[in-house]
């Protein structure tokens, strides 16, 4: 294990070419070391132009030097910047360098310029940054989300959640808990102020106030998952329903063969697009056909991979074929395949579009819709498109996005999330019910409502990262690049 207050240097850009290359330092005291490697008088927050040379006096770059003394800077250490030409030989030489300099010692103290100082983790200036309390966890998430957006919704929201808006609604519900528990701890410790009915209600009040607040923190939540990780909607079907039109109308684009043999889709594939700015992994499959039956090896191959696809799916769009609804044989097959999909899931959602409507007369068609129009969630998962005339496509985006509970017009705007914020808030819910249920009837519990906000004060603070495993820690770290 490194020692966390180790020196550490890192080159911070990406690999390969570029006009300006950087390489970072951060620790506990890099005053000398920066003075050594600018040789005249330093000045934090200003650039200096330098000439990096090495020992036998050949030029490495020209480069700009800044410092920033600590606290103020990005880690809350001392840190250096050293601004260059982007290559990734005249970087590697720069850090060389810096290590070089740092085993030189001082005349005056007979002590290294800057002692063990080694090369930085993955994500390791961000993590001294969360531990030198210059930003808290969840917005240390944020910056890794910044950086890998697929689009530009989920930058903006990143760039919410990195400013930490969202970390201060997080706070303002910990002050909610934290009111509700002093009032609480204070009967306790002092049995003799007894509590009367308009006391519990105060506390009510103020327990369905935070529940209030909690659910809207959970909405925004899985609004910032969606964002994150985006959308895995996979298209299946019996053959030759449309799947691999459809897939072309949404990425608008011949990613998938068309043809009117059934069958032509042997494998799925792939392609990522955006439905409103939010990321979508569009996956098209092989049609599933003559289930329980003998067939050619390389379909049921085909089949095989369609039916794991789905089984990992946030979304199925199961296309069906509206020009042969009132086909009995048509009907029966659509049916088992439905059956087999409910097998294969358990709370995926499934969007049914019925293509190919302009097949249908306006008479055929409105009958149609009448079977939806009368029951909201049937409405809801079913939509009737042509990927011929483009009608219903709108509609069903919009859908696409509803089924799996995206909201864009969530109040306060919107963050990027993970699961694991999910998970927490949903527990804190829980909690919270759980004390506010125990301020009622005639055998209430005040030391179990005290351990039940406690509880839920505690597993809330994991997203900041104030109760946080350092197992944890260390997994959120090492997905971050080098030098970040």
């Amino acid at each position: 294990m490194h020692d966390r207050l180790d020196p550490i240097v890192a080159i911070s850009t990406a690999p390969g070419r570029g006009a300006v290359g950087v390489v970072r330092l951060s620790g506990k005291d890099l005053n000398a070391f920066a003075s050594a490697l600018l040789k005249k008088p330093l000045e934090s927050r200003r650039a200096h132009h330098l000439k990096i040379r090495d020992g036998e006096g050949d030029l490495i770059d020209e480069v700009l030097f800044l410092y920033f003394e600590s606290p103020r800077s990005y880690t809350g250490e001392d840190v250096i910047e050293i601004q260059g030409h982007g290559g990734a030989v005249v970087l590697q030489r720069i850090v060389q360098h810096c290590f070089d300099l740092a085993k030189l010692t001082h005349a005056e103290t007979e002590k290294e310029t800057l002692p063990n100082l080694r090369l930085a983790r993955p994500g390791e200036f961000s993590e001294r940054a969360f531990l030198n309390n210059k930003i808290d966890l969840f917005q240390a998430e944020a910056i890794i989300d910044l950086i890998d957006a697929s689009t530009e919704l989920a930058a903006k929201s990143a760039s919410r959640s990195m400013s930490g808006a969202f970390s201060l609604e997080i706070n303002h519900l910990l002050e909610e808990i934290t009111k509700a528990r002093i009032f609480i701890e204070a009967h306790i410790d002092f049995p003799e102020e007894e509590l009367d009915d308009l006391d519990f209600q105060r506390v009510d009040q103020t327990l369905t106030n935070a529940l209030e607040t909690t659910q809207k923190l959970f909405n925004k939540t899985k609004n910032g998952v969606l964002l994150k990780e985006g959308i895995k909607t996979v298209i299946a079907g019996q053959p030759n329903v449309g799947k691999s039109s459809l897939m072309n109308l949404l990425c608008e684009q011949e990613v998938s063969i068309v043809t009117d043999i059934a069958g032509t889709t042997r494998d799925y594939i792939e392609k990522n697009l955006q439905v409103d700015g939010v990321a979508i992994n569009l996956i098209d499959t092989a049609g599933i056909h003559d289930l329980g039956h003998e067939m050619n090896p390389v379909e049921q191959i085909g089949i095989d991979r369609a039916w794991l696809q789905i089984k990992q799916a946030d979304l199925i769009l199961l296309v069906h074929d509206a020009s042969k609804k009132e086909d009995p044989e048509h009907l029966k097959k659509d049916k088992a395949l439905m059956s087999e999909v409910d097998k294969h899931i358990e709370h995926t959602p499934i969007l049914h579009i019925w293509n190919k409507s302009d097949l249908l007369s306006e008479a055929q068609l409105e009958k149609q819709h009448e079977q939806f129009d009368l029951n909201p969630k049937l409405q809801e998962s079913n939509v009737f498109i042509s990927t011929q005339n483009r009608a219903g496509i709108e509609t069903m985006k919009s859908r696409i996005l509803s089924l799996v509970g995206w909201n864009e017009s969530a109040e306060g705007g919107l963050y990027t999330a993970r699961t694991r914020h999910v998970q927490v808030i949903e527990s804190v819910k829980v909690h919270l019910s759980n004390a506010q249920k125990l301020t009622k009837g005639q055998h209430r519990n005040l030391e179990l409502v005290a351990e039940e906000l406690r509880l839920g004060q505690n597993t809330l603070s994991e997203i900041t990262g104030e109760f946080t495993a350092d197992d944890l820690l260390g997994e959120i770290f090492s997905k971050f690049c080098i030098g970040k």
